[in-house]
């Protein structure tokens, strides 16, 4: 098996615990979620964590990206990360839905020893 395809069934399993996805489509299917690296995984966290997905604009602070970068230290170097998005400073920003809510964002992590799931849903 190749090992994006193993990453991808460990990112669905992850999720498969708390009951996502909820949404219409599959987000795990064709690449729709973004395969991050350990930088791009915490600016996600950070605003998934600490930014209005609904209001405002998706620049978390320093701090918020410091405290992510030292929380996803903890991982392995070869660690796995996905998001539904890249959730950068954009005018438009794009997503792949995991759930039914009208705003969301999200990062999945895993390395060999432990794994996460951290989703925000707002509705406006």
């Amino acid at each position: 098996m190749r090992p994006e395809v193993r990453e991808r069934q460990v990112a669905r399993a992850i999720a498969a615990n708390v009951g996502l996805p909820t949404s219409a489509g599959d987000p795990f299917a064709d690449d729709k979620l973004v395969h991050l690296n350990r930088t791009k995984a915490a600016h996600v966290l950070a605003v998934a964590g600490t930014t209005s997905l609904t209001y405002g604009r998706a620049s978390p602070r320093r701090a918020a990206l410091k405290g992510a970068k030292e929380a996803l230290a903890d991982y392995a170097e070869d660690a796995t990360f996905f998001g539904n998005g890249r959730w950068e400073d954009a005018p438009s920003l794009s997503w792949t839905p995991l759930t039914t809510a009208t705003f969301e964002c999200g990062l999945i992590g895993f390395d060999d020893e432990r794994a996460f799931i951290f989703w925000v849903e707002e509705e406006d």
